[in-house]
């Protein structure tokens, strides 16, 4: 396997169960060993036992945010002295690092777009703005996608050249698993239903509104099965690990995925490598994500969901099939060779 001959000091304030702070342990186990992690807790509830190395502030995140610089002073010092290449995971954690050799990741620009954020990214936007600002001064900026990259250079006017697009490592945590009765009895879920999963969180731009109605009009042959918040009557999982999250898919035998806007989309990759047949979105970020392995329509068109919800089901196999095949592209070799590789070009 291909070495990787600096330190990469990866920087979250999530948890790996988090999406940003999963990103960030992805990419430690990644590149383990040339690599540690280390969590600076700005809110005790993400505190996070796979983190060794970590940075505690006050109980209160919002005193941590306002003095972050003060407080967390002594471990920005040893960070920023050192001759690591400095990964700041995610555009969400607030530009306190000068070291030789900065990265950032930035996932999406989406508090910058008006329509899809609720109240809770609205009070976030400023700051969230600020960050990314910030960020965009930097020489050497990882997005997730292409679609992210354009977003990034045409509205903002950056140089290309600034940005590279490293696809996430999706965990081998994510594998196919046979999909029957005892995996099923296992979760509690209905032998005699179909199973259509939901993984999002319950802001505004993961379009709820359209599961539940797609269940509404589907019937009750169906049953929604949530990762994530409840949706109507669905069965829903929280707080669960990554074997019990693979089980899940296993068990089910649609995702649905209707989001209005993403920089990436885990769920769909996900639930390629289970062998999970995908109905999602057809926005540019799916459509580049996806690569015709999933039916893509239209996230406000009931009728076009509905629709697509049976024709998925009624071709499976070819779905699954389609999904294993697009899920090689982000395998684990190929994903830690592009990013030694970009570690490389910078050291």
């Amino acid at each position: 396997m291909t070495q990787c001959l600096a330190v990469v000091t990866y920087i979250t304030v999530d948890s790996s169960k988090t999406g940003v702070g999963k990103y960030a342990y992805d990419l430690y186990t990644l590149m383990a060993p040339e690599s540690r992690i280390v969590q600076f807790i700005f809110n005790n509830k993400f505190q996070d036992p796979v983190f060794k190395s970590t940075y505690r502030g006050f109980k209160n995140s919002v005193l941590n945010y306002l003095f972050s610089d003060l407080i967390y002073r002594p471990g920005i010092k040893v960070i920023n002295n050192s001759n690591d290449i400095i990964h700041i995971t995610a555009q969400v954690i607030k530009p306190m690092f000068q070291g030789k050799h900065m990265v950032v990741t930035i996932h999406d620009i989406i508090a910058f777009t008006e329509d899809v954020n609720g109240l809770h990214e609205k009070l976030r936007r400023p700051g969230l703005r600020k960050y990314i600002s910030e960020y965009l001064k930097y020489d050497n900026i990882i997005t997730v996608s292409n679609y992210v990259k354009y977003e990034i250079s045409t509205r903002f006017n950056i140089n290309e050249s600034k940005i590279s697009v490293i696809s996430p490592y999706i965990s081998d945590n994510f594998y196919p698993l046979n999909r029957n009765d005892e995996l099923r009895k296992e979760l509690g879920l209905p032998l005699n239903k179909k199973l259509i999963l939901s993984v999002s969180s319950d802001q505004p731009r993961k379009n709820l509104s359209m599961v539940r109605e797609l269940m509404d009009r589907l019937g009750e042959e169906y049953q929604l099965v949530r990762i994530g918040v409840p949706v109507g009557n669905s069965i829903t999982f929280t707080d669960v690990n990554a074997e019990k999250i693979n089980k899940i898919y296993g068990a089910c035998d649609m995702l649905f995925f209707p989001t209005l806007a993403e920089g990436f989309g885990y769920p769909v990759v996900e639930a390629f490598k289970t062998g999970l047949p995908v109905l999602s979105s057809d926005i540019d970020v799916i459509r580049e994500v996806s690569d015709g392995a999933a039916l893509l329509v239209n996230p406000k068109d009931i009728k076009e969901n509905v629709e697509g919800a049976y024709k998925v089901l009624d071709n499976s196999d070819y779905y699954k099939n389609k999904g294993y095949k697009r899920a090689e592209y982000y395998s684990r070799d190929a994903i830690r060779n592009k990013l030694i590789s970009y570690y490389h070009s910078i050291k």
